[in-house]
């Protein structure tokens, strides 16, 4: 990106020169405002060629490409024609209604309601266009590869020869969406666009956004969390060559630098007084002892079904007590967070890598006091983000050096400074007592959780004091299965620590607690854990379906000598709605001579609902199990003295790609219900199935992960 001070303001102001086709579709069930909304979803040149536009953020995750498809099968557009991917713009709520952030896999979720809807209003659109020129019953024409024909005069138009007059034709909000016979480019496994631009390094990410007179600013922010600064002598800072300028912001003190190394030398010659605030006397130790204390001292309490406290302290049938404890995650994205930022008077303009374009926008609005047309915000690629880059942080901080100093800037985060200022997955202790009773019958179930306080941090501001915005700390406490008896309470600790959403959120320490418990409980009844998941799940059919997929398989694949098996079954939402998915899940593991752990084959199997790219499925579900067996070989932040202690891969490695087991077996169960995303959801089901193998290798208890002893 190369562009002058007159051409950046002149960039907002002027048009590309292709035809922006806006489309009409009825308002999402859960948008704030209530009327329909335009949402420009393509962009079509002279030769038809059609310029996808993403309101969902890239990570290689490939959602764009499932909503393309989406788009282009109900609009029966060419999917040869796809000539371009861009990213859209961030506007407001009343025109951006596609959801608030690209989390909880629901790119796919959200593309079935609105995309389908688009593409089916466009599709009408053309045919009325072209009956208009015609003189006949748009009823009688059809559609086929961006091509509009009149069956019984054998005339054509192309679709781009109907473009000067789409945008006066009133599209119909209700067009009739195909049937899954009927679908043409949906369900079909292809490639993921722009793979030619990432592999050939052509790609731009965040980092790559450069223009003359773009400078690097650096952020020296407190090591203790919520820590201020009391004073700073950047007089030796100020002396290295490069140094533009040095300034106190909201999170520290930042360096504005001709180049990185210059900006990264001043950060380190900085002195600075810190008033770390009451933080510093919290460790690893101390937090878990606080969280510890919630289980017997909850919050909250309440009898889902039965009396099961009641029912547990009678002294007759078989009890088990599993306690489990999990740290701080970091979420280690390959690429930092960054952000470039030039604020005028009269504009700002902001690329960011970010998974939450509109609220960074509206927080943005609200810093700078300005209007939001006012501002840009161009979200770029980015190499991951986990929910990481669902937060706004990074780019208040580079909107604020920006404003502040005068310049454009590209604020970068170091490895460490990503790694020890996260919005970490929280940390959490959590007991489960469950009974069977004299039938070895599942009756009872106790759960208790004490976890770090999420909501403060939410990735939606506005939710930020409510129930909800804790919910993302305890979700999945309640299991799937039919107990008779249920009860839970919870408990949670507010610190200055901030904490958010991490790639299966908190169903990666509940989901995992609940599985192993079930599958020592099922041995505790010398029950076959399968058939224990089968007969708790089988009120809900896709539940059931999914784990007599799991049992066949099983049958089919006997344990191999010297290994042992394991199962889990994830879960979200409810029969009745729309947001639900299932999955089961089958590990293998041996031990090595060293004496640890190696995952040898994973199975899953998966129902999200109708499949829009198998291809970019099973490609999600892999990168799940190289992301959880990551997360339980090394997933550890430990704190002392309020300073976190890791701050690089030496100390906090991920898994490589020799980590991770070469033999993965997918099954997707397509049962035509509405779609689900994945990006997300697998963890909470794949750790807890390799857990389960380890306990009946070894034959001790796994109390939460990391497990030190796994490859």
């Amino acid at each position: 990106m190369s562009i002058s001070r007159r051409s950046f303001l002149k960039t907002a102001l002027t048009a590309s020169g292709t035809l922006m086709i806006y489309a009409v579709a009825p308002p999402l069930a859960h948008a704030i405002a209530t009327k329909a909304f335009a949402l420009p979803f393509l962009e079509m040149d002279e030769n038809g060629g059609i310029t996808y536009i993403s309101y969902r953020s890239d990570m290689g995750q490939g959602s764009p490409t499932g909503q393309a498809q989406m788009l282009f099968d109900e609009m029966d557009a060419d999917w040869n024609k796809l000539v371009a991917v861009k990213e859209g713009l961030a506007i407001d709520r009343d025109y951006y209604q596609d959801g608030l952030a690209t989390v909880g896999a629901v790119s796919t979720f959200l593309g079935w309601k609105n995309h389908r809807r688009t593409g089916a209003n466009l599709r009408e659109g053309f045919k009325i266009s072209a009956a208009g020129r015609w003189q006949v019953p748009s009823e009688r024409l059809t559609t086929k590869n961006s091509v509009v024909t009149d069956p019984v005069t054998g005339k054509t138009f192309q679709y781009h020869d109907l473009f000067d007059t789409i945008t006066d034709v009133f599209l119909p909000a209700d067009a009739p969406l195909k049937s899954k016979s009927q679908a043409t480019l949906i369900g079909k496994p292809i490639p993921q666009l722009r793979s030619r631009e990432r592999v050939t390094g052509d790609a731009k990410y965040g980092m790559d956004v450069n223009f003359p007179g773009l400078k690097v600013a650096m952020i020296e922010r407190s090591p203790v969390s919520g820590g201020k600064v009391n004073n700073y002598d950047a007089e030796d800072a100020l002396k290295i060559k490069g140094v533009v300028d040095i300034i106190e912001v909201s999170n520290g003190v930042a360096i504005i630098a001709d180049g990185f190394w210059a900006a990264k030398k001043a950060r380190d010659a900085l002195k600075i007084e810190w008033d770390n605030g009451d933080y510093e006397t919290q460790s690893s130790q101390s937090i878990a002892a606080q969280l510890k204390d919630m289980l017997d001292n909850p919050m909250e309490s309440k009898d889902l079904t039965g009396d099961a406290k009641t029912l547990i302290a009678e002294d007759n049938g078989q009890i088990l007590t599993g306690n489990f404890s999990f740290p701080f995650v970091a979420h280690a994205t390959m690429e930092p967070m960054n952000c470039t930022a030039w604020v005028t008077d009269e504009k700002c303009e902001i690329w960011a890598p970010t998974q939450s374009k509109l609220v960074a926008l509206e927080e943005v609005v609200k810093f700078l006091d300005r209007n939001n047309q006012d501002i840009n915000l161009h979200t770029t690629l980015m190499g991951g983000g986990f929910g990481r880059r669902a937060q706004e942080d990074f780019v208040i901080e580079a909107v604020e050096v920006s404003q502040k100093s005068g310049h454009p800037v590209k604020l970068i985060w170091t490895r460490e400074d990503d790694m020890r200022h996260d919005y970490y997955r929280p940390a959490c202790e959590l007991r489960i007592q469950a009974k069977l009773d004299d039938e070895n019958k599942l009756i009872a179930w106790d759960s208790a959780i004490g976890y770090v306080n999420p909501g403060p941090y939410h990735f939606i501001p506005e939710i930020r004091e409510l129930h909800f915005g804790r919910m993302i700390g305890f979700a999945g406490q309640e299991p799937a299965y039919k107990i008779p008896h249920q009860h839970y309470s919870q408990g949670y600790l507010d610190t200055p620590m901030t904490v958010g959403i991490l790639r299966g959120i908190s169903h990666g320490y509940t989901n995992f607690s609940v599985e192993v418990m079930i599958d020592r409980m099922a041995a505790l009844g010398n029950r076959n854990p399968l058939e224990l998941r089968a007969e708790l799940l089988k009120e809900n059919p896709r539940a059931l379906k999914v784990m007599q997929a799991l049992q066949e398989i099983n049958t089919n694949n006997p344990v191999q000598k010297e290994m042992a098996r394991g199962y889990a079954f994830a879960f979200e939402g409810k029969p009745g709605i729309d947001y639900q998915y299932y999955s089961g899940h089958m590990a293998d593991v041996s031990k090595t001579p060293d004496g640890s752990w190696k995952v040898e084959k994973v199975w899953v199997v998966a129902d999200h609902g109708r499949v829009i790219n198998p291809n970019g499925f099973t490609r999600q579900i892999q990168s799940s199990i190289a992301f959880a067996m990551s997360m339980m070989r090394s997933g550890v932040i430990t704190v002392k003295n309020g300073v976190v202690e890791q701050g690089n891969f030496d100390d906090y490695p991920v898994s490589l790609i020799g980590d991770v087991p070469k033999n993965v077996s997918i099954k997707l169960l397509d049962n035509g219900a509405h779609p689900m995303g994945c990006g997300e959801k697998m963890q909470a089901g794949i750790q807890p199935a390799i857990a389960n193998a380890i306990e009946k290798l070894s034959g001790e208890e796994v109390t939460g992960i990391p497990i030190r002893s796994l490859l």
